[in-house]
């Protein structure tokens, strides 16, 4: 611990060292939430995670990790404890997304496994409860955006291969919101399956896309340069639009996601405008055709607020 810690938060360390010492992992877990309020750091985080993990509060462990997700990724024994924590809150399709980003293969390849077993095993005790969550997933676009996101994430619940299927229908349905289309060819593309895909974009077109040729949204030259552009403009004089438009962008990016750098040819305008937007000041410097896409995007990104 930090040698400037308060006498009040080192005596509750000590206190949870010695409840986890005696494998009392349920106060253990109690004193570390209170410690956590006051001192974030991945000590504490990791002893929370560990202490709730044992304690079988798997989705409150999970919640409290992902604070710290890169660092679980620096230790094989971290990395899988949290993809065992996806695991036991039959999350399959983010603990997927957590196992391929491990740098070796045979370690991932295990883990993938050990994942198709919990699979197999939720298949025999809750084969109608899935069936009933994929069935609502297959069909989502029959309600609205409230109704979509729900059955969305309850999908992520579903054995990977079940997911797939349904993305796969889903990502071609003219009536699935083109938010769902684009975050599910994402999230599909964050499981890394080596096949080619069929999307239907904004355009209303079909494309097909090798999901191995493609990088998460967030990992794209664009976005990190659009976010560090609006952080230039924004983060001295105003951090609340900065969170505001942060939160825009990815949504605005997220629309023309795999299509990004066809659409966006010039960042620096992009991020102008959308601030220009902001403060309902005119900005009219866009090239002609991603000013178009972006107008379009405006309005998909308004319907996507309302709700």
């Amino acid at each position: 611990m930090d040698e400037n810690i308060s006498p009040e938060n080192q005596e509750l360390m000590n206190r949870a060292k010695m409840e986890t010492k005696q494998k009392n992992w349920h106060d253990a877990a109690e004193t570390l939430a209170t410690l956590y309020e006051q001192v974030q750091t991945f000590e504490v985080n990791y002893r929370l995670v560990t202490a709730l993990f044992m304690d079988e509060q798997y989705q409150l462990a999970s919640s409290y990790a992902d604070d710290f997700l890169l660092n679980y990724l620096d230790d094989e024994s971290n990395f899988r404890m949290v993809v065992a924590l996806a695991v036991q809150n039959q999350n399959f399709v983010y603990a997927q997304q957590l196992a391929v980003l491990w740098d070796d293969l045979n370690v991932v390849e295990d883990v993938l496994q050990e994942i198709r077993q919990a699979e197999d095993r939720a298949q025999e005790t809750m084969k109608t409860t899935l069936d009933t969550i994929a069935r609502q997933f297959y069909h989502m676009s029959d309600y609205d955006l409230i109704a979509q996101r729900d059955r969305y994430e309850s999908a992520r619940h579903l054995p990977v291969a079940q997911f797939v299927i349904g993305a796969k229908f889903l990502l071609i349905d003219p009536y699935a919101l083109p938010i769902i289309r684009a975050t599910l060819l994402e999230d599909i593309q964050k499981l890394q399956i080596d096949e080619s895909i069929k999307y239907r974009w904004l355009d209303d077109e079909i494309y097909t896309v090798r999901l191995t040729e493609i990088t998460p949204l967030t990992d794209s030259d664009i976005f990190e340069e659009a976010i560090a552009l609006l952080e230039n403009r924004l983060g001295h004089d105003d951090p609340i639009a900065l969170e505001m438009l942060s939160h825009q962008l990815r949504i605005e990016l997220t629309f023309l996601y795999p299509q990004v750098s066809d659409v966006i040819v010039d960042v620096e305008k992009w991020v102008d405008s959308t601030v220009a937007r902001y403060y309902n000041h005119f900005f009219d410097e866009e090239p002609n055709d991603q000013k178009q896409w972006h107008k379009k995007v405006n309005f998909l990104t308004e319907s996507f607020f309302e709700n």
